[in-house]
């Protein structure tokens, strides 16, 4: 009697959390505007583990990925607070390399990842051959000027330094310029 009574707990347990994740997954898509599809990996809200590629030697933490109902697609998402009428490169580039992530940790090709900015705009990015090489090059572009000490600041907008998680450690921070 008492592990029946222990059984039919954990169920409940089970599906309380399970209702909490839909309703939870429910609101970010309605707030974003994220399609529909089993939600994998959030973090936005609570903090999700950083993916990483062996093959790549690369990091990162989409906000989303996401499952796409219809095609069974594995999608990341990403959410910026910024407006925009049209993505922008670093953007564009910072989605594809969440691409291989997605597609290393999951074990299946992603065919797109989606930019969603603070004015509800949504963009879908085909992640293609020419945005794939575009992100490895450009990742092997980031390695070589760490190696040989030739990073430089590639703007002049203070804000973007205060924002940034390595202005404690960047000589051309403009932060409290």
């Amino acid at each position: 009697m008492a592990g029946v009574l222990v059984l039919l707990l954990l169920a409940i347990v089970v599906f309380v959390f399970a209702i909490r994740r839909h309703y939870s997954a429910r609101e970010v898509r309605e707030q974003y505007g994220i399609p529909e599809g089993e939600l994998l990996y959030a973090d936005l809200g609570e903090p999700g583990d950083a993916l990483f590629s062996e093959k790549y030697r690369i990091s990162g933490k989409p906000d989303y990925v996401l499952r796409d109902e219809m095609t069974g697609a594995y999608i990341p998402v990403e959410v910026k607070s910024g407006r925009a009428k049209k993505p922008y490169w670093n953007h564009i580039l910072q989605l594809a390399a969440y691409c291989l992530l997605v597609e290393e940790r999951y074990g299946t090709r992603v065919p797109y990842g989606i930019l969603v900015y603070g004015d509800g705009r949504q963009h879908r990015i085909e992640f293609t051959d020419t945005i794939r090489s575009q992100v490895l090059s450009t990742v092997d572009e980031m390695r070589r000027c760490l190696e040989n000490g030739t990073v430089r600041r590639n703007h002049n907008a203070p804000v973007r330094c205060t924002n940034c998680a390595y202005r404690t450690e960047c000589r051309f921070s403009l932060e409290g310029v």
